[in-house]
């Protein structure tokens, strides 16, 4: 008798300590939310280190619009749209000529494989772009605007609810004509894109840094405008 009064003594001992436990563990459950993939609209600046070459003929040193240089560049990203502005000149790093160049992306992504942390998805994308360089030197000037379209593949993946990564890359094909004329010929381009969000650095905001690689092969009718366009770019922004 006495040996089972001192057994359920004990026992009454360990139901808070269990019951407590318990508890503990159903609040650290609900408190754990589960890792899911966020969307962002971002807003960065950056360095873009750029190759312009020329790849036509029968046009003079003098005047080929072929530069070396830095460009700094803003981006405005939101799912589904992407715009960006970039700049050089003698204060970039690049003597004797001025650059400038606006761009547009209007894409959707059809999920081909999806989870709450990663989605691999065909993107299917219209482009615009306006790319201006001018010669301090000489009156030929390169300047034109193209519309392209392309597909490739893009991903998203949430490493944990703190860290988030993008990956697109996509070739794309179409046309490029030059001020007052409606065709001038074919361009080709090449675009990577990665970006690394790193959530809830300053606030509510994500920081995000990203990278992004453009090439592009201007084949213009005549060979006086027929460019090679290289890039790889560097954007450190806020994220929402």
């Amino acid at each position: 008798m006495k040996k089972n009064t001192i057994l359920f003594l004990l026992l009454l001992m360990f139901i808070p300590i269990a019951s407590h436990a318990q508890m503990f563990s159903v609040g650290e459950s609900e408190d754990r939310q589960p890792t899911r993939i966020q969307s962002y609209s971002t807003f960065g600046a950056g360095i873009e280190f750029a190759d312009f070459n020329f790849t036509g003929s029968n046009v003079p040193l003098a005047d080929q619009a072929a530069f070396d240089g830095s460009i700094f560049r803003i981006r405005f990203e939101n799912p589904g749209l992407d715009i960006s502005a970039g700049f050089g000149g003698s204060l970039t790093g690049i003597d004797d000529y001025s650059y400038a160049n606006v761009s547009a992306l209007l894409y959707n992504d059809f999920p081909l494989i999806r989870s709450q942390q990663f989605i691999l998805a065909l993107p299917l994308q219209i482009g615009t772009d306006l790319m201006s360089v001018q010669i301090d030197r000489s009156s030929n000037n390169f300047q034109q605007s193209s519309f392209t379209i392309g597909t490739g593949a893009s991903l998203r993946y949430q490493i944990n609810p703190r860290v988030g990564v993008s990956l697109r890359a996509t070739p794309n094909i179409g046309f490029s004509f030059s001020q007052g004329n409606l065709f001038g010929g074919r361009l080709f381009r090449g675009t990577t894109a990665a970006r690394f969000y790193f959530n809830e650095v300053f606030g509510s905001a994500a920081l995000v840094v990203g990278y992004d690689f453009d090439y592009r092969d201007y084949n213009i009718e005549g060979t006086q405008n027929d460019y090679e366009f290289l890039s790889h770019a560097i954007t450190v922004g806020l994220a929402f």
